[in-house]
């Protein structure tokens, strides 16, 4: 992952000292005021926030060379042009002191419509505390920020056009929440974009080497969202790094119950053994389908560690959990 300005890091140190941090914005929430700045854009036009009262605004943070920002780039591109002919401004600010040539060769290259413009003195980026590259906020129509998405996730795309179709008033609360999160209802849906920050947020520790900030963050997002399976997919990987069987073995639980695999045949088989303490049996059961099987089921490597957790083989144990977590985290 990109490495960013030690300043920023400092920063973000600083911040996440006591896991203080919902997002990757510093000192600003949702519902807050946000505070007016003017930047030029890279066709020279100056453009301010207190110029788009009763607008919405897409503000976009990226940087060069990054894979999260060229995705978020893409996307915010096609979602510029479907809000063309409505009250929306979506700006996409480079945060890492590229020049307007650079990002002008890099948009045409790339073929994308939204508004770029550079922030060479870091003023922009300064003033509403970005902390991590790419961050995306999204400010309505009364001037106040509506959401914040901090790094890129794979429903970025979704999730900031769903917003930006809800401050237009083009669709309800519960309609925004369905497509936030199909088929869930809006207190679930609401906690798993909260925790999906808290998720993001860790992946970021983990590349800084703070893994107990790390876990401290995905435990976090597991409380906020019981049902999302993700986090303990991640606390699972790290129990297996540290080679802690048994904890692994616990957040495997809860990943597979959140999001099972289909069980069928022998694997049935094999967990009707393990229920009746009959471990041989069940071993040689799922190893066979395991091995016989192009895309195994994750609960079957996952019952399989169980039985050599239980007759302390740990080496056994952690490559099947490691198996496992593998197959779940390629769902």
């Amino acid at each position: 992952m990109r490495k960013a300005k030690v300043l920023s890091w400092m920063t973000f140190f600083l911040m996440c000292s006591h896991l203080s941090l919902a997002s990757a914005i510093g000192h600003h929430q949702q519902g807050d005021s946000v505070p007016n700045f003017a930047i030029r854009t890279i066709d020279g036009r100056q453009i301010s926030l207190d110029q788009q009262e009763g607008k919405i605004i897409v503000l976009a943070f990226w940087k060069q060379e990054d894979d999260k920002s060229s995705k978020m780039l893409t996307d915010l591109s096609r979602i510029s042009e479907e809000f063309q002919d409505k009250q929306v401004t979506l700006l996409a600010i480079n945060g890492d002191k590229a020049t307007d040539i650079q990002i002008g060769e890099m948009a045409r290259a790339r073929e994308l419509r939204c508004s770029f413009a550079s922030d060479p003195d870091l003023a922009a980026y300064s003033s509403l505390g970005i902390l991590v590259l790419p961050t995306t906020l999204i400010v309505g129509p009364d001037g106040k920020l509506a959401f914040i998405q901090d790094l890129y996730s794979r429903n970025f795309y979704a999730q900031t056009k769903a917003q930006v179709k809800f401050l237009l008033g083009e669709i309800t609360e519960d309609e925004l929440n369905a497509e936030l999160d199909p088929g869930k209802s809006a207190t679930v849906s609401h906690a798993r974009i909260k925790a999906e920050r808290y998720v993001n947020m860790a992946l970021v520790l983990l590349d800084l080497k703070e893994k107990t900030k790390a876990r401290e963050a995905l435990k976090k997002a597991a409380e906020i969202d019981p049902s999302f399976p993700e986090p303990h997919l991640h606390l699972a990987g790290l129990c297996l790094e540290d080679k802690e069987v048994g904890e692994a073995g616990i957040e495997l639980a809860q990943a597979l119950e959140l999001n099972p695999s289909p069980k069928e045949g022998k694997l049935l088989q094999g967990l009707t053994y393990a229920g009746q303490g009959e471990d041989g049996l069940a071993v040689v059961i799922l190893q066979e389908l395991v091995e016989n099987n192009p895309q195994p089921p994750p609960e079957a490597y996952y019952q399989i560690g169980k039985i050599y957790q239980k007759q302390n083989k740990t080496s056994e144990a952690l490559a099947a959990y490691e198996s496992a977590l593998k197959l779940l985290l390629a769902k």
